[in-house]
């Protein structure tokens, strides 16, 4: 079987961006819980997600990673990159609120 994570291209990331940056209260609270389990129960990144942790994973060869990417594959297909881009899309829409909060000074 080949590797289940593909590379997205520059349009197919600025897609799940805008699909993030979409996302409902609800999608967002489970996107939380999501976030406390990887950080939890896998030691992940905080403000990562369980696919997101699992695809880089997968990418530095880890076998619960492999395994993990393919499973989340069977649900929706190039999950753990998609989810890498909705990860980023909430990461840079926190810079954006903070850099503009004025708290920091310009």
């Amino acid at each position: 079987m080949s590797d289940p994570i593909t590379p997205l291209n520059s349009a197919q990331v600025a897609h799940e961006e805008s699909q993030s940056a979409k996302e409902g209260t609800i999608h967002k609270d489970l996107v939380a819980v999501d976030i406390a389990a990887n950080v939890i129960l896998l030691h992940g990144q905080e403000d990562e997600t369980i696919s997101s942790h699992s695809a880089r994973a997968d990418e530095e060869g880890k076998g619960w990673g492999k395994w993990m990417s393919r499973f989340l594959n069977l649900f929706q297909s190039d999950h753990g990159a998609k989810a890498q881009a909705g990860d980023l899309e909430r990461a840079e829409n926190v810079e954006r609120l903070e850099e503009n909060s004025g708290a920091l000074g310009k």
